[in-house]
């Protein structure tokens, strides 16, 4: 049976989940044999180009199958669900954040989206930062804390993560990648 695989880092990688699709049961009704190709999710990027963002399987109920007829998104790693910011950007954003400012990481970036934008995406990384340390930590052992600790708990995610990542040229990216679950 195929093992589950909803990100993905290349267009072979894609094509050897595509492959095994019949062989990957359903996320929702567990049935195996009735995933099949659902076309592409496309989006904008931060400079308002459509992108390929992810590809659709469908789990068929057609024709007396038993699947749900619900359908299932394989991302590209380098994504992320209702943001056009890649996960390098939202790195570098971060970094930036948590080593100063975040009105001087907004300027650093020399970015498109607006101020605002930027503060929801760092509410958005606040609101999951609990989650993100529960699944690295189920894997990863924590970090060893340095000698001055930072007061930021931000801080401490990123660390966790270029802990569990050392070698990742983005250690979002090879976070979902690798725990198949989204960043944010």
């Amino acid at each position: 049976m195929g093992e589950a695989h909803w990100f993905y880092r290349d267009e072979a990688e894609w094509i050897e989940i595509a492959r095994k699709l019949k062989l990957t049961p359903c996320p929702h009704c567990k049935v195996v044999v009735n995933l099949i190709r659902h076309g592409a999710l496309q989006g904008f990027d931060e400079c308002r180009r459509i992108v390929l963002r992810a590809h659709r399987v469908f789990c068929s109920h057609r024709n007396r199958r038993p699947g749900c007829g619900r359908t299932i998104s394989v991302w590209l790693a380098d994504n992320i669900r209702r943001l056009k910011v890649t996960t390098r950007r939202l790195w570098n954003f971060l970094q930036k954040a948590v080593a100063g400012t975040m009105e001087a990481a907004i300027r650093a970036l020399h970015s498109r989206l607006s101020d605002r934008t930027w503060q929801r995406i760092w509410a958005r990384f606040n609101a999951a930062q609990s989650h993100v340390r529960t699944a690295l930590a189920n894997r990863y052992p924590l970090p060893v804390p340095p000698v001055k600790p930072s007061r930021r708990p931000a801080a401490l995610v990123l660390a966790h993560l270029l802990a569990a990542f050392p070698k990742a040229d983005c250690p979002i990216a090879a976070f979902q990648f690798t725990i198949q679950i989204f960043f944010l």
